[in-house]
């Protein structure tokens, strides 16, 4: 059985159609390119150059939409699982979520700041 650390963020004031326009590749990039070299290896994975932020070198991102669901995985260079997760638009009340598993104890905290900042940044702006 794995284990794991869960995360949830719960924001609203962002519509259905603006919330998966911002998790598309091309907008992501535009805010990643910034401060991370990426390279795009296929239609649903990234690779996110970090010359050792946070003690990784690189992470390849994989994403997949299905429905209101956005899944999401990234892996170290080594190919482990450091964290999974689902964002979603939930149509009844309106409310984007993203759940997210984090396999690393020691990445919990700063993940757990990340994420806050990173819906900040690509939804409060």
């Amino acid at each position: 059985m794995s284990r794991f650390s869960t995360i949830i963020v719960v924001f609203d004031n962002v519509t259905q159609e603006d919330f998966f326009r911002r998790l598309e590749w091309s907008h992501l990039v535009k805010a990643w390119s910034k401060t991370i070299a990426w390279h795009q290896l296929s239609v649903n994975k990234v690779l996110l150059e970090l010359d050792g932020l946070d003690g990784i070198d690189n992470l390849t991102i994989t994403r997949r939409r299905r429905g209101n669901h956005i899944f999401i995985g990234a892996r170290d260079r080594d190919g482990l699982l450091i964290q999974s997760g689902l964002w979603e638009f939930e149509q009844e009340s309106q409310l984007c979520v993203c759940y997210r598993r984090v396999y690393k104890p020691e990445l919990v905290p700063i993940l757990r700041e990340r994420l806050a900042d990173f819906i900040c940044s690509t939804f409060m702006k």
